[in-house]
């Protein structure tokens, strides 16, 4: 039995992120500029019994780490669940300065011997064509901001999971997995748009008891195909789901995020983005009503 947090502080509100209302993300971002506000919030919501944050390697990202590092009560008992890669970091960062600067730049805040292993691989990679050298590179490289802190379970982004399957090379799925519980001993996980579809896949290439994570909700925001044929695949066993959008950025309320939720046996963790104290009690508080740790 896979045991995982029962709430994962969702890290979208932090960095001024607001599928629904971007203005909204702006005031968010501007608060979280000061580290003491983050702190303060990060301390509040452990105190409520929120001990684990979703993190990508978003540009700030690094300050809620080095606070969690530095916090004499939060460096022993938070646990971070990495979402790798942070696309649009790397978009933008490989528009401005090329792949081998970008590559560079990632490589500076290594060891030496760090430098070595990793650039070792991936010329091994290259000329071998060996694309499970180079996702295993990638990996190493964004999981190095996370060292020395405590991990619940490895993500990869929907973009890359739903991308895969796409084009029919599911082969990198295995990859993913096989790499990151060999090498950082926790749970690979896959985030999707399409659930049933990614089941669909994994059952063919015989995994079994997988991690998946996607949007579900009352509503159907951002649940592909569809509510009702996501639903099905949520009840169905073999899998271990963590929901996301759970109050479908804010269009419903906990209660009724969270008493729909309770409906499945399934769910025993959720990730849920909040920013405000009372937001934060409120919440902890129904999810504690209707969820099953």
């Amino acid at each position: 039995m896979l045991k995982l947090d029962k709430i994962i502080l969702g890290h979208n509100p932090l960095f001024g992120v607001d599928h629904l209302n971007q203005a909204r993300g702006n005031d968010k971002q501007l608060k979280f500029e000061n580290k003491s506000a983050l702190a303060d919030v990060l301390r509040f919501a452990h105190s409520k019994g929120i001990k684990a944050m979703m993190m990508s390697t978003h540009p700030r990202a690094q300050v809620v780490l080095d606070i969690v590092a530095n916090d004499p009560v939060l460096k022993d008992d938070f646990t971070i669940y990495p979402l790798l890669p942070y696309i649009v970091k790397y978009v933008r960062q490989a528009n401005e300065k090329g792949m081998m600067n970008l590559l560079l730049d990632i490589l500076s805040k290594t060891s030496m011997n760090q430098k070595f292993n990793m650039m070792f691989s991936g010329v091994k990679g290259v000329l071998g064509q060996n694309v499970h050298e180079l996702i295993k590179l990638l990996i190493d490289i964004e999981m190095l901001p996370f060292k020395g802190h405590k991990l619940g379970a490895i993500f990869l982004h929907d973009a890359l999971t739903d991308l895969a399957v796409g084009l029919g090379t599911d082969s990198v799925l295995d990859a993913f997995r096989d790499h990151v519980e060999s090498k950082f001993d926790v749970p690979a996980g896959l985030i999707t748009k399409n659930v049933p579809l990614l089941r669909g896949k994994l059952d063919d290439r015989g995994w079994s008891n997988y991690l998946i994570m996607a949007s579900f909700n009352k509503t159907g925001f951002f649940v592909n195909p569809s509510l009702e044929e996501t639903t099905k695949e949520v009840r169905r066993p073999g899998m271990y789901f963590i929901p996301m959008s759970t109050m479908a950025a804010g269009a419903i309320s906990p209660d009724e995020a969270f008493s729909f939720l309770g409906e499945f046996e399934t769910i025993n963790s959720v990730v849920v983005g909040m920013s405000q104290k009372k937001h934060i009690s409120e919440t902890v508080d129904i999810i504690n009503k209707y969820i099953k740790g």
